[in-house]
């Protein structure tokens, strides 16, 4: 029996340049192709295919490296084999319009349009910025953002975004492709650009207007100057910035005589 199995399964799996390759129908997103250097299983029972060696799996804009990969289907209406949930484990690539994320290990549930990496060197690497997490990224395809779990922090040039979770959503860029419009900073949030820093609890930056609003006990420290409130506005094409208190609060200022001056609330 496991012999005849064998023999079907070479059938259905002709020897491709880099091995062996597989097509497979998913419930949205088009087909999926999986190629393997080294062998693709089929277990039956299981209801899985499993694939070893410089995986490459492609589903659309969505290319997924790995070293092994697990397949789990469900026969659809048709009796075709329908894909609904990926496994991928061992120096995970993914690269899509959003950008290329690295980790240890990912999981693809196709029902939720919904991709979890987590463990290894965890990175997102955008036209714009790069995104580091402790404990997972996530990605939700369909709705176009990305989720940093775990002191978050995301770097463009001299500026930093850093938060215990980031979030960060996406929209067609000028030039095609998926560009950074939105980000969201929650818990233990931190900005910093050149030398100046700003800390706050929660927070958002617009990339296309350009403005950010950061609130929650908010620090800001500009050189020696020191300065604290409830909320602080940012409008960065104006090269403007307003320092707000909170009900029933008040706005404190320390500025050290001979400094450059720091432009007052409007």
């Amino acid at each position: 029996m496991r012999r005849a199995a064998l023999a079907i399964l070479a059938m259905l799996l002709p020897a491709a340049a880099a091995g062996f390759q597989l097509d497979l129908v998913t419930g949205s997103g088009g087909p999926f192709q999986i190629e393997a250097a080294g062998s693709i299983e089929w277990r039956r029972d299981e209801k899985v295919y499993i694939a070893e060696g410089g995986v490459r799996a492609e589903q659309g804009g969505l290319v997924l490296e790995a070293e092994t990969l697990s397949a789990h289907y469900r026969p659809d209406d048709a009796g075709r084999t329908q894909i609904n949930r990926i496994e991928a484990r061992g120096g995970v690539t993914i690269q899509s319009l959003d950008g290329t994320a690295t980790g240890e290990e990912a999981v693809y549930d196709l029902d939720k349009s919904l991709i979890v990496i987590r463990g290894g060197d965890l990175a997102l690497r955008t036209a714009e910025y790069r995104v580091t997490a402790r404990d997972s990224l996530e990605f939700h395809r369909e709705d176009s953002y990305a989720v940093a779990r775990g002191a978050a922090r995301a770097v463009r040039a001299e500026e930093a975004i850093a938060a215990e979770t980031l979030v960060v959503r996406f929209e067609e860029g000028s030039q095609g492709g998926l560009a950074a419009r939105r980000l969201e900073a929650f818990g233990g949030v931190e900005v910093r650009s050149g030398v100046d820093m700003i800390k706050g609890e929660r927070g958002f930056y617009d990339t296309v207007a350009q403005t950010a609003e950061i609130c929650g006990d908010v620090r800001v420290q500009q050189g020696p100057n020191r300065m604290a409130g409830e909320c602080a506005e940012l409008d960065l094409a104006r090269g403007r910035s307003r320092l707000v208190a909170g009900a029933g609060g008040r706005v404190s200022g320390l500025f050290e005589p001979g400094e450059a001056e720091v432009e007052p609330a409007r």
